[in-house]
């Protein structure tokens, strides 16, 4: 198999298949954020140069609501939204991301039924190994989330600044992060971002559609916008005796887990390429979806 290549796996005893990957060209890069980058946080450090040695493919695009709906009716899945009531939804009259009773992944960033090509929210960590572990059974193949320092350097794409694009604001439609020109929905609140990048609108106030923006260097598509994801990594409060190559870092049993990459709603801060966030593992919420990896 060749970088960038589309690779895309049948099931072997169903009818279907698992979502669509690229493969990702092994090489190594800087993880992290340097002391003087605007809007870092102490937990990207220490910087480190990390090994991408062994093979891998990643999901070309986030999984979306039609492809984890496959999942859920053939396994019979129960998820932790639909068990503990609630997810978190975006409530337009507030502003806000709150807790909602009877929001599910069926359901979109406001709590709304969501259409089949939407990035699916509102699962949990667990429910993500869970479909994991699904498509390994009925592919033959090691299929999972992908490591942190796998997802930083898809998400870099052989970039080394602040942002996947260079160290300022965009000069074009990147991808679906927040920009001062977008307002929300509603004919009578149109609200707008508190912090967003200046001059930026790319038409989108929740998730688009996965596949609508452009693919980056690596032929994956948002990367760094549209919903945050899910990774492998117990979350550690910063890189000291981290793994020099492109390993989960796990502890059994951890509560919490890592979430990386920006979204639809995300500060321009937090769509830098180094920025991550810590998550309890059942957090289900309107912002983090995720995306399949699996070994080559």
């Amino acid at each position: 198999m060749k970088p960038g290549q589309v690779i895309r796996d049948r099931y072997l005893d169903i009818a279907g298949e698992a979502p669509a990957m690229v493969v990702i060209p092994t090489g190594e890069f800087v993880m992290g954020s340097p002391a003087d980058e605007t809007g870092r946080a102490d937990n990207e450090e220490p910087q480190r140069r990390v090994r991408i040695d062994v093979g891998f493919a990643l999901g070309r695009s986030e999984v979306t609501v039609g492809e984890f709906g496959e999942f859920v009716r053939a396994a019979k899945y129960v998820t932790e939204a639909e068990k503990l009531g609630a997810s978190a939804a975006y409530d337009e009259s507030s502003g806000r991301i709150a807790d909602r009773r009877g929001v599910t992944w069926r359901d979109d960033y406001r709590g709304e039924r969501a259409t089949p090509a939407l990035p699916v929210v509102h699962v949990s960590w667990n429910d993500a190994k869970a479909y994991l572990t699904w498509l390994s059974q009925h592919t033959g193949k090691h299929y999972r989330l992908p490591s942190e320092a796998e997802f930083e350097y898809a998400l870099r794409a052989g970039s080394v600044a602040r942002f996947p694009w260079g160290d300022g604001n965009p000069t074009k439609i990147y991808d679906n992060v927040t920009g001062d020109g977008e307002r929300s929905p509603s004919p009578h609140l149109k609200r707008s971002w508190a912090k967003a990048f200046p001059h930026y609108d790319d038409h989108y106030w929740g998730p688009a559609p996965t596949g609508v923006f452009a693919p980056n260097k690596f032929g994956l598509r948002d990367m760094d916008g549209n919903v945050s994801e899910w990774v492998a990594d117990c979350w550690h409060d910063n890189y000291t005796r981290a793994p020099a190559d492109s390993r989960a870092w796990v502890n059994p049993g951890c509560a919490s887990h890592v979430v990386r990459g920006g979204s639809w709603g995300s500060a321009p801060d937090q769509v830098r390429a180094a920025f991550r966030i810590a998550a309890p593992s059942d957090t289900r919420s309107a912002r983090v979806g995720m995306r399949v990896a699996r070994d080559l």
